[in-house]
């Protein structure tokens, strides 16, 4: 009898367990508790966050995806599948080439434009004429990333999860990503920066930060963490692009939580730039900074251009 009385209020507590988990799921969809947690928690919208940058321009491209944007001494060089623009502060075109493979990522120093696809470095003059090729390096290689200064160009191969150090004769200098030091790349974003004291900023994606490694390739400190927040990185596979401002900070794009922001060297978030619901989660804008201090935004979403200038009264 006992245990038929025990089974009896089990069964009763069981139901009222059941209709008060329903009950509150039910308030929760009236509510619209659950459509705000999941907008906090997923978005993370442009609304949680204060930026005093704002889109000043907004450059379409018809030649094809646009994917990879460089400037240097107030020029613009972008390029895609499969073309190179140059274009002057104000945005005119003062040239426009077609290439026989798609540009990944660009670079420009001095007199030199540095136009990387899957396995090949183009060169070209400011004019837009052809100068040189380096490479193939590897044929299974995917170069995402170029950066050069007044001593090396350094390429981030993402298949292959190598960074390569080059002289300006495109003679190797180091390889950093050896096996015991390797780079986690989970996806086909995988950047490097070079400083101008010959300092490699690489981003280690799949480690959610970014890693000091001398021109050696010898690693020094990282800076970031993995996290939702603004100052941290998300996802699987962060930062998926970076630059240097002429400062000096560190200009970060990533994807998941499709934002834009400045970092101080130390890894101290300075402020954000960017996190427009108008970029897909899932297509970073490749990022350039001008001496002009304008952030520069290739998005291959819609193959536009965006200019991010610092509004400093509103």
């Amino acid at each position: 009898m006992l245990r038929q009385m025990d089974k009896k209020t089990t069964g009763v507590i069981a139901v009222i367990v059941i209709i008060v988990c329903i009950g509150y799921i039910a308030y929760d969809i009236i509510t619209g508790r659950s459509d705000n947690k999941k907008t906090v928690i997923n978005t993370n919208t442009a609304t949680d966050i204060i930026t005093n940058w704002e889109i000043v321009n907004e450059l379409r491209f018809d030649e094809g995806t646009l994917k990879a944007v460089s400037s240097y001494d107030n020029i613009l060089i972008c390029g895609g599948d499969s073309f190179l623009v140059c274009l002057d502060k104000d945005y005119n075109r003062l040239w426009n080439i077609n290439t026989d493979h798609p540009v990944n990522a660009l670079t420009s120093y001095g007199d030199t434009i540095f136009a990387a696809t899957n396995e090949l470095i183009k060169l070209y003059d400011r004019s837009g004429n052809y100068l040189d090729e380096w490479g193939p390096y590897d044929q299974d290689a995917m170069i995402t990333g170029i950066s050069a200064n007044r001593n090396y160009i350094a390429i981030a191969d993402a298949a292959n999860k190598l960074v390569f150090v080059l002289n300006k004769t495109g003679a190797l200098k180091s390889i950093a990503g050896h096996p015991g030091n390797q780079f986690i790349i989970p996806s086909p974003y995988f950047d490097v920066a070079l400083t101008v004291y010959d300092t490699l900023l690489i981003a280690n994606t799949g480690n959610r930060h970014i890693e000091f490694r001398t021109i050696d390739g010898d690693f020094v400190r990282s800076i970031g963490e993995e996290g939702d927040s603004m100052k941290d990185f998300c996802g699987c596979c962060n930062p998926a692009h970076l630059a240097l401002s002429p400062a000096g900070d560190i200009v970060t794009a990533e994807k998941g939580i499709n934002r834009i922001k400045i970092l101080h060297p130390s890894g101290r978030l300075l402020e954000p730039v960017a996190q427009e619901s108008r970029f897909k989660a899932s297509i970073p804008l490749d990022i350039a900074v001008g001496e002009n201090g304008l952030i520069y935004g290739a998005y291959r979403g819609n193959s536009t251009l965006y200019t991010f200038q610092k509004v400093l009264f509103r």
